[in-house]
């Protein structure tokens, strides 16, 4: 008797498989990553019983920077090499996109966790050094009054508030760099003139009527047109400085939220191997 097998849409879109595969290669660059950064530290923690330095520690905290370099490598590897492998076996584009975005934005949050857990027990071990070796191991933080124990309790209870908004931001970044892998795959050419010479043509349209304005005055050899000159340069530097830091929150959030379809749209144009 013939018998029709029901099968779900994560079956047949083959989600599972695509989850996998991004895991096991993700897992080795984490790891990896994670393993280089605790070297580093562990190298910079020995070393004041060496040669005379004094190790500091200001508490624990994420390694943010690092984790955005992970996630861009991770992010131009998995638009490139995963992303054309996966889709070699005729898995549609759709789940393999899906499964490499999940991929991704659980590995960076994972390492993120990771280089908490390693600033963790490179603050524990600073704090304990201190209390035998003051002069070589000191444990900093920008709490005056707070010593001992509650510098590393105070530290940690600010790095698991903050824990969120870099979770966040880490999840932001890496929907970008999967956009630009994608794009850098496409037309490479394009991409890099697109991400770097449009703002700087839009810099320099923005600076021409100000500079032709600063050599006007200067050729006139007006010192109070001058002084007026730089004072009102120096105020729209410092307002626009003042409106990015305000609104950069926004403006990240948005520019991730583009760059998910985009990149869909973007990987979906894959040729099949």
């Amino acid at each position: 008797m013939q018998q029709t097998l029901k099968r779900s849409w994560w079956q047949d879109a083959r989600l599972g498989g695509v989850l996998r595969y991004n895991r096991n290669a993700l897992v080795r660059t984490v790891i990896l990553a994670l393993l280089i950064l605790l070297a580093a530290q562990v190298i910079a923690f020995l070393a004041p019983l060496v040669i005379d330095i004094t190790y500091t520690s200001n508490g624990v905290s994420v390694d943010f920077s690092t984790t955005i370099v992970v996630a861009l490598i991770c992010g131009l590897a998995t638009a490139h090499k995963s992303t054309r492998f996966l889709l070699r076996f005729g898995t549609a584009r759709f789940p393999v996109w899906l499964g490499n975005m999940a991929s991704l934005m659980i590995g960076m949050t994972v390492f993120l966790l990771g280089t908490l857990l390693l600033s963790m027990l490179m603050s524990g071990l600073t704090l304990a050094m201190a209390n035998t070796m003051p002069s070589k191991y000191v444990f900093e933080q920008d709490l005056a009054g707070v010593t001992g124990g509650h510098l590393f309790t105070d530290s940690l209870l600010a790095a698991l508030r903050d824990l969120p908004t870099y979770i966040l931001y880490t999840l932001e970044w890496t929907a970008f760099f999967y956009l630009l892998g994608c794009c850098l795959r496409r037309n490479r050419g394009l991409t890099i003139f697109v991400v770097v010479g449009v703002p700087l043509m839009l810099m320099i349209l923005t600076l021409i009527p100000a500079v032709r304005q600063a050599v006007h005055v200067v050729e006139n050899a007006n010192e109070r047109q001058m002084m007026l000159l730089g004072v009102q340069w120096m105020k729209n530097l410092a307002d626009v400085m003042q409106f990015v830091r305000r609104e950069w929150p926004t403006i990240q959030l948005a520019s991730a939220l583009v760059s998910l379809p985009l990149s869909y749209l973007c990987m979906r144009e894959t040729p099949q191997p």
